[in-house]
């Protein structure tokens, strides 16, 4: 079974909205001239990848605006439909998805609909500006989850997640300005503690669900908004590095769950978006932002990798700028 994960960018600029079910041509925030070649570039990535199950953050507002895409783009030889769409439960103009394939190797895929899971969109309670008050909070987005059996007969469990954004308006402005820098500072650390909180309720999630089910199969995509290193943040100002949280803690090492790209692919390949880097003053730096992480009786029967070949096979011709590249965001993908 193929576990494909991909932030593709902005899906919801694609269509013309309000009610609507319509692609637009154009594209003004990022400049993409012909959005037909566009949704055919993410087209060909998601085919030559092959998924059993694909996983899409920034998905439209519209669950019918994400089958348009999938009815016209994402069909056999036949031109029939091959996927069944899961989730744009909530989460604005940028919701989470998972696709599954028709006859594929996840078989009766349903949303999951237990206790445990629909609590996630429960309120709780955490302080995420530093005032030492706890207050009511929601996830961002509440994470997907699609429950199914392997071929094998195994019972398997796919959760998705996208993470809050870091993104502060006019942060690079305000960052370099000595007067204004506390100005990003202060959003900044209350986004990442907003991060740091879905992770938590997360995780608690995930402990229960492999303690009430030691033998299911948990399979956690998305894209955390955070990577594996130590940022200036964490280290200075003591916010949470992200993936480590949802990896679970040393200390109950049967539920630690394992990352299936880091320390099986060599460190120049580990990343899946690059940006420039105006806390660090680093241009064009390349993060790992979206990742796969699986339950601990998997970590042995699973290979990962980031789909470079793929995505750079894709580019429109004669294009610059935005347009050269189908999305912001590599794929990663897990073959379990």
């Amino acid at each position: 079974m193929r576990i494909l994960n991909w932030n593709i960018e902005w899906m919801n600029d694609w269509f013309v909205g309000n009610g609507e079910v319509a692609f637009r041509t154009i594209l003004q925030r990022t400049g993409i001239t012909d959005v037909d070649a566009l949704c055919r570039r993410v087209a060909s990535v998601i085919d030559d990848l092959d998924p059993d199950v694909l996983t899409i953050q920034e998905g439209p507002s519209d669950i019918e605006e994400m089958k348009l895409f999938a009815d016209k783009y994402l069909v056999d030889e036949e031109e029939m439909p091959r996927f069944a769409i899961f989730g744009g439960l909530d989460g604005g103009a940028q919701k989470i998805y998972i696709l599954v394939k028709i006859n594929g190797a996840l078989q009766d895929a349903t949303l999951a609909i237990d206790e445990l899971t629909q609590g996630l969109a429960d309120p709780f309670q955490t302080d995420i500006d530093g005032s030492l008050e706890l207050v009511d909070y929601k996830f961002t987005r509440i994470p997907v989850i699609v429950a199914g059996k392997r071929a094998n007969g195994k019972d398997v469990r796919i959760i998705s997640l996208h993470s809050k954004s870091k993104f502060v308006q006019n942060g690079p402005a305000l960052w370099r300005n000595p007067a204004t820098r506390n100005e990003y500072i202060r959003p900044a650390i209350r986004n990442r503690r907003r991060i740091s909180a879905e992770a938590f309720r997360l995780r608690a999630y995930l402990d229960l669900v492999v303690k009430n089910s030691p033998e299911l199969d948990v399979i956690v995509t998305g894209d955390f908004n955070d990577g594996p290193c130590v940022d200036y943040f964490e280290q200075r100002y003591l916010t949470h590095n992200v993936t480590d949280i949802l990896l679970g803690s040393t200390f109950y090492p049967k539920l630690l769950f394992q990352h299936v790209v880091l320390g099986s692919i060599p460190a120049e390949r580990a990343f899946t978006a690059i940006f420039d880097d105006f806390i660090d003053n680093i241009q064009d730096r390349r993060l790992l932002l979206d990742h796969i992480i699986v339950s601990p009786h998997l970590a042995d029967t699973v290979e990962g990798d980031l789909a470079h070949e793929q995505f750079a096979a894709a580019p429109a011709q004669n294009a610059s700028g935005r347009q050269k590249f189908p999305s912001d965001h590599r794929p990663v993908y897990a073959d379990v």
